[in-house]
């Protein structure tokens, strides 16, 4: 297991002890949002992530799942470019 990965899990987890861990997964959508150009829909990251974060982390997951990687695996080689896909994250 990558050490970056149980770090991160360990933030999200701390977080969740505060009930602010819908602030952690917030940043990452915006950044999964950038890299691949997808709208902000249907309301502001943040917004999504607060009102349902385990819906917005499936929504999400699904989303690099329909990119061609395995989430579950986490990130194994080198950076390379997605297959291009049409931008949105609704199916």
């Amino acid at each position: 297991m990558n050490a970056a990965c149980v770090m991160q899990g360990c933030v999200y987890g701390l977080l969740m002890t505060i009930t602010c861990h819908w602030l952690y997964s917030c940043l990452y959508r915006e950044k999964l949002r950038a890299k691949y150009g997808l709208p902000a829909e249907p309301c502001c990251d943040c917004c999504v992530h607060f009102c349902c974060d385990a819906c917005a982390l499936c929504q999400e997951h699904a989303e690099l799942k329909a990119r061609g990687f395995n989430p579950s695996k986490g990130w194994i080689g080198p950076p390379n470019a997605p297959p291009p896909m049409p931008p949105t994250m609704f199916r």
